[in-house]
């Protein structure tokens, strides 16, 4: 199945789009690590968001996507996806 017929939903505005249109952020809870775009191979809690400014605002909003994952809060990640923002 081609990668951009499988839709997600932003956890932040809640739609349906392509996955290849999306940020994927992964916790592996057994290597105890937080990955922004994995490959196939990374397996874990994952969460998406869209390629937006607001919606990366709105995904850190209240600590939403550290309460999905199920993470401690952390910059590091922020930066992280901000820096896939800028791609």
């Amino acid at each position: 199945m081609a990668d951009d017929k499988v839709f997600r939903k932003c956890i932040a505005c809640n739609q349906l789009k392509p996955r290849n249109e999306l940020i994927k952020i992964t916790f592996n809870k057994s290597l105890d690590e937080v990955k922004v775009n994995p490959d196939s191979k990374f397996f874990g809690r994952s969460v998406y968001i869209c390629r937006s400014l607001d919606c990366f605002n709105n995904a850190f909003k209240k600590g939403k996507l550290y309460k999905i994952l199920r993470v401690k809060e952390s910059d590091i990640l922020k930066e992280k996806i901000r820096a896939v923002l800028a791609d």
